[in-house]
């Protein structure tokens, strides 16, 4: 039993985990923002100190245009691009350094007056390693917006889909931090072998993640524009385009082919959770119950968001709901592991 002192501490360390985990979900919502706004090559250089203070004067204003005009999207695409038109994208990208400064910071402050407290020990080792991917974050981040910067003003898809998964697993290890210090109460299932549920549920996060970064490179090739029906890719399951005997490496490079491999990922997602899904309701539970109404919602939202994204033509409403419905899911499917993996640590150790 925690004394009250102790509670406290550990209730502050619940809150600043929290606040950490919603932060990162707002880092992956601005990104995907300042990506389909096209607004992440507004700003040419990369100051990690100075550039938090940004244009103050119209000459400040005239100044980083003028910047601007000399990249390549500007003199490729927008050419005819006026000052008010720049400050908008401009003002996008700046807010989403600018967060992700802070999201550091937040993370950085309270972590080192933890450490001094003794309120997580010295010993433990993935604090350090979340502070180090997002010391990674920030230059892959700028490391992508180089690529767009040089001779074509498209950023790196390989890069992009890097700076996505990275935010994702900086959200993993803070949620399973959280989940640990926040979720109490063990199960008790007599008798019941969830090992079954457990492999399949680490199945189907690895998918999850692997889906992340495919979507990272079809957001990168604007893969989603280039067939805008559903179920079939035109009057095809599999896209005209597509031959089986030519797949290979370049095939990456391809926005058709990662269209197909996006949608074909998805559909090995929906069988994978729907098997959880199935097996959760035989499992009389009130807290896998909930988790599992969790992960179908998470599941019904996701792939409606992702189809009438298609259908659309990715609209950006529609787009950032599917982004963030990629957290929410990977969520769900987390709180679930987690909850499953408790209970068979628990019940191997007894």
């Amino acid at each position: 039993m925690l004394s009250l002192f102790n509670q406290h501490q550990k209730n502050y360390l619940i809150i600043w985990l929290s606040i950490c985990s919603l932060m990162v979900i707002l880092m992956i919502f601005l990104g995907g923002l300042t990506r389909l706004t096209n607004s992440g090559l507004s700003i040419v250089e990369w100051k990690p100190i100075s550039g938090i203070i940004p244009p103050l004067t119209d000459n400040h204003w005239l100044e980083e245009f003028a910047k601007y005009q000399l990249s390549p999207e500007y003199l490729q695409l927008n050419n005819s691009m006026s000052l008010a038109e720049f400050k908008f994208i401009f003002w996008l990208e700046f807010v989403h350094r600018l967060a992700g400064r802070v999201t550091g910071l937040v993370y950085l402050l309270p972590l080192l007056y933890f450490y001094r407290q003794g309120i997580i020990a010295r010993t433990t080792k993935v604090y350090p390693i979340i502070l180090l991917l997002f010391a990674v974050q920030g230059f892959i981040g700028w490391y992508m917006v180089k690529s767009g910067l040089e001779q074509m003003p498209y950023v790196s898809h390989f890069r992009l889909a890097l700076h996505l998964i990275i935010a994702f697993i900086i959200y993993t290890l803070l949620f399973w931090q959280l989940m640990i210090n926040s979720c109490k109460n063990k199960m008790i299932l007599p008798g019941m072998n969830l090992q079954p549920l457990r492999l399949l549920c680490g199945l189907s996060l690895a998918m999850m993640y692997l889906q992340i970064i495919i979507g990272g490179l079809t957001a990168g090739l604007d893969a989603g524009l280039v067939y805008n029906s559903f179920p079939l890719m035109g009057t095809k399951f599999i896209a005209e385009e597509i031959s089986i005997s030519t797949i290979g490496f370049e095939s990456l490079n391809d926005p058709v082919f990662i269209q197909f491999l996006h949608r074909s990922c998805a559909y090995l997602i929906i069988v994978t959770v729907s098997m959880i899904i199935f097996k959760l309701c035989y499992i009389n539970n009130s807290k896998l119950r909930i988790i599992n109404y969790c992960i179908i919602l998470a599941l019904i939202l996701q792939v409606s968001a992702g189809i009438l994204t298609i259908i659309y033509a990715v609209p950006i409403s529609l787009a950032l709901i599917h982004q963030i419905g990629a957290v929410i899911l990977l969520s769900c499917l987390l709180w679930c592991y987690y909850s499953i993996s408790s209970y068979a640590d628990s019940v191997n150790n007894s």
